[in-house]
């Protein structure tokens, strides 16, 4: 099974993000930025701003409460953060675990890869597997790609080979096929901890439009590495 065959067989799972608050600006403003997700925002309004908050449910129920200081650190997608910085909405992205998402442009996964660039980086070991379609992309990467090689992380680097890319650490895999010129992918086998295990996936269906999601699931992020091609010249466990 390829990348893109791994994007077309995760089926989205809808799941409601509540938003507790004086007023509803913070949930037009989650409605907004979920309306390319597979996640409903409803609005509840309080009397009190100390009881503000927001509520993640799935079918089986609640499945998070943070504060809403998490929902607005999210919304405001800081790309821009160093790794090891402490980001309040990663309870929210662990909860959304498989739910899809449509229409992200390349800065919108840029913030989703580094998700799981910076969980690589706090663990500093194991298998880093990423690919930006093309080498070019690559270069704009590269001072955080620097930071991930100076740790014990074997980091694999996959991608159209449109350019050349200075020696950072990590190894290059230039490749032109389907699955790499087509799909954007970050994937971390979690090293010692198979709880760490993280990837987003996704397929470009239309220029400049990713249609993927991001998982923690152990099996699912296995089967993302397993698909990456030329896995001869990555080490096996």
């Amino acid at each position: 099974m390829g990348l893109r065959d791994i994007v077309t067989s995760v089926e989205s799972q809808e799941k409601t993000l509540t938003v507790y608050g004086p007023s509803d600006a913070l949930a037009d403003a989650a409605r907004e930025y979920f309306e390319s997700q597979n996640v409903r925002v409803v609005y509840e309004p309080v009397a009190d701003p100390a009881d503000a908050r927001a509520e993640l449910c799935d079918d089986d129920g609640p499945v998070l409460s943070v504060d809403v200081d998490a929902v607005e650190d999210l919304l405001s997608e800081r790309a821009d953060r160093d790794f090891g910085d402490v980001a309040p909405y990663r309870a929210i992205l662990e909860h959304l675990d498989r739910a899809t998402f449509t229409s992200y442009d390349r800065a919108q996964m840029m913030t989703a890869s580094r998700e799981v660039e910076d969980r690589a980086w706090r663990v500093g070991e194991g298998l880093l597997v990423a690919g930006f379609q093309t080498l070019s992309t690559f270069e704009t990467q590269h001072e955080a790609y620097a930071l991930l090689a100076e740790t014990d992380l074997d980091v694999h680097v996959y991608g159209a080979p449109d350019a050349d890319v200075d020696d950072v650490g990590t190894t290059v895999h230039p490749m032109d096929s389907p699955d790499i010129r087509e799909t954007w992918f970050v994937a971390f086998d979690g090293g010692p901890s198979p709880q760490q295990k993280s990837a987003l996936l996704a397929e470009e269906r239309s220029p400049g439009e990713f249609y993927g999601f991001w998982t923690y699931d152990p099996d699912t992020v296995d089967r993302i590495i397993d698909a990456v091609p030329d896995t001869a010249n990555r080490p096996t466990a």
